[in-house]
């Protein structure tokens, strides 16, 4: 396991070629011609080879016949006939108040007929291949926008992806109508922002934010040999035959690889390459934001595996993800549902950098049988989730299921997930009989400090506390950027200048978010996330960035490359801010509620810009109009109160306050706002 990744050779008996050259050839015919329905290459142009797979194939054929029939080469490919065919019968599907009908126009093109264009809309391209597959068709200005409607090839019927939706509404957290940000038509929906680097090998987004328009181009559909094994001369085959494929990547740059997709992260641009280092090209998320991670860090939206693997002690001893999958497959190396894949290392306690694995035989005794599915690693340690209403995920954070917690805050646990007919009471009970107390209990502090802080009620002590006993990496990073949120107390900044000479760049990004003494070093780390993590700590709290500073414009390159979305239109207000260009940071902070008209956040942060230049009533349009399109967001309500009181409208800020503590009840700011409001209105009669 600790030892550096080579691609596999190739040394094949006669018997093994002619088997290869077998699965060669049917491959062959498996992988839909680009050629299949004629819209490859509509609105996306292509830059490279499409058969270089093919010829990769020549002199590796047992890895190429590995790779055909993996996800990876299904993740985007033309429509096909012989694939897609069921789908477009003339079916017809009702989602979030759109009309679609899936057919085949007379010239035998599959095209989606919707309620929001005159005119049918022509596939261009298929997503997946199993559980589902999802469908591309034109946007504008260049866009090629994902349906959110899928079609299930096993039970032959289309869903949507978004089904669990009635939910996240009641939650305010998911709007799908037309003109949403994120219905079909919307930019959450875009493919050449949101997902086709990840799909496609050798993907630049190409956007100008000037006229927002997308020149996008690529390589090759699919995630091919060389998004991996990227050529070192203009000829892949003459690259590979002189030998320019022989580069050895670490277990952990190796990993980087699957990382840039397989993660959930703020992305800096589109240049990463194998053998990079993955903190330069994005930053990580963390369980930081309430609704995206739990707590403890198990997965709750869509967060995908790297997060969750590197808070597991897993990761932080130096496993990797091609210890367990095949680079081609994708599958596991040995089988999980008998436990051979983790008791290769777990059964005989093999050591990882220096670290044992904890010594295991499978389920506990007094749990469930080991002969049953219950008895199997992964159904306690790694439990299904599913996404996309039909897609289920294994958590990789390898979480021990704690019922006691599940019953103190809201983290899940595998037991009752599994027995949904049990409690957690009942699951409690169950494992204080087969797992030692004090291994559950060492992780409590920091989980409830994590979940504290995730509701809005961060208590410092805590955080730092479990920042003393912490040594996950990931886990100090993320009780670091906690911390960042909190009062500046001397604690707190001297835990920040201890983490930033960290031999992690996530934990010296995290305490770049923390101002002190120790930011203005970092702006210099070797690492770019780091480097911006400082940039942007100074640039909000001691603005000390001149434009033209090396800092300032990889801050600025990056909000350029983003600006497609909300987040990155808002940075560019930010920055456009600092530079005191308050015309520019204007016009931004308009492009983004353009772009996402639901988010409160644009509104609030423009009110803010208006306000400190004594435009309180521009202020105030822009909060009245916030707190209308989220009428139960309380720091909507609080800001909209500040300004009325500046206005002298008391009691309409009152009634704001009043309203923001309905949706908050332990909203701080709120509170003592309405308490010195009620004392002067008092004083005042």
């Amino acid at each position: 396991m600790n030892k550096e990744y080579y691609a596999p050779a190739t040394t094949l008996t006669p018997m093994s070629r002619m088997t290869n050259l077998v699965c060669f050839f049917f491959s062959l015919m498996l992988i839909p011609s680009c050629r299949d329905q004629s819209t490859l290459c509509e609105g996306t142009p292509h830059t490279g080879s499409a058969d270089t797979p093919q010829q990769c194939a020549e002199c590796h054929p047992r890895e190429y016949a590995d790779w055909v029939d993996s996800d990876h080469a299904w993740a985007a490919r033309p429509p096909s006939s012989l694939l897609d065919a069921p789908a477009f019968c003339a079916q017809e599907f009702h989602s979030h108040g759109d009309q679609l009908t899936f057919r085949s126009d007379p010239s035998g093109r599959f095209v989606v007929q919707t309620s929001w264009h005159d005119t049918p809309l022509p596939v261009v391209a298929a997503v997946g291949r199993q559980p589902l597959v999802q469908y591309i068709v034109p946007g504008e200005r260049g866009a090629q926008q994902v349906l959110s409607s899928a079609w299930d090839p096993q039970l032959k019927n289309w869903f949507d992806v978004f089904a669990d939706d009635e939910r996240l509404k009641a939650e305010g957290t998911a709007l799908r109508h037309l003109g949403d940000w994120g219905h079909t038509t919307g930019r959450g929906m875009t493919w050449n922002s949101q997902c086709a680097a990840c799909h496609m090998t050798g993907y630049h987004k190409g956007y100008n934010r000037f006229t927002d328009t997308y020149n996008s181009t690529y390589e090759q559909m699919g995630v091919t040999c060389i998004a991996c094994h990227p050529a070192a001369a203009p000829d892949p085959i003459d690259a590979c035959t002189a030998g320019r494929y022989t580069r050895v990547l670490s277990p952990q740059l190796a990993s980087a690889v699957c990382a840039s997709c397989h993660a959930r992260a703020e992305v800096f641009d589109d240049h990463f390459r194998p053998g990079n280092c993955f903190e330069d090209h994005y930053r990580l998320e963390l369980p930081v934001a309430p609704g995206v991670f739990y707590a403890n860090g198990m997965q709750r939206d869509e967060v995908f595996c790297e997060t969750g693997f590197r808070l597991s002690r897993m990761g932080a001893a130096g496993v990797t993800c091609m210890d367990c999958h095949d680079p081609h497959t994708g599958k596991t190396i040995l089988p999980w549902e008998d436990n051979s894949l983790c008791l290769r290392c777990h059964a005989i306690q093999k050591e990882v950098n220096g670290k044992k694995a904890p010594f295991s035989a499978g389920a506990p005794e007094g749990t469930c049988d080991r002969t049953s599915i219950g008895g199997r690693c992964v159904e306690c340690h790694m439990p299904e989730s599913t996404y996309m209403a039909r897609d289920p995920r294994r958590d990789h954070s390898l979480n021990i299921p704690d019922p006691q917690l599940s019953r103190e805050i809201d983290v899940p646990n595998a037991c009752t997930m599994c027995h949904r007919n049990r409690s957690n009471e009942w699951a409690a009970q169950v494992l204080a009989q087969a797992i030692p107390h004090q291994i559950v209990e060492q992780r409590r502090p920091r989980i409830r400090a994590v979940h504290a802080a995730m509701q809005g009620h961060a208590d410092p002590s805590d955080l730092l506390n479990a920042l003393r006993n912490e040594d996950v990496p990931a886990w100090r990073a993320t009780l670091l950027e906690h911390l960042s949120r909190c009062p500046l107390t001397p604690s707190i900044q001297q835990a920040a200048q201890d983490a930033a000479v960290d031999a992690d760049a996530l934990v010296r990004a995290a305490a770049a978010s923390i101002p002190g003494p120790h930011v203005a070093d970092l702006l210099h780390d070797p690492v770019r996330s780091v480097r911006h993590a400082a940039a942007w700590c100074m640039l909000q709290n001691t603005p000390q960035l001149l434009p033209g500073s090396a800092a300032m414009s990889e801050l600025q390159n990056a909000a350029e490359f983003r600006a497609d979305q909300p987040g990155g239109t808002m940075m560019l207000a930010t920055l456009a801010q600092a530079a005191g260009n308050t015309h520019e940071a204007e016009l931004q902070y308009r492009r983004a509620i353009d772009q996402d008209p639901a988010s409160p956040v644009p509104y609030m942060d423009y009110a803010l810009l208006l306000a400190r230049q004594n435009r309180l009533t521009d202020a105030l349009q822009q909060l009245l109009t916030c707190t209308k399109v989220v009428p139960q967001n309380a720091e909507a309500q609080y800001r909209l109160a500040l300004v009325l009181s500046e206005l002298r409208l008391y009691h309409a800020a009152l009634t704001a306050l009043n309203r923001a503590l309905q949706a908050d009840p332990h909203h701080e700011h709120a509170q003592a706002a309405k308490s010195s409001l009620l004392q002067f209105i008092k004083n005042s009669h």
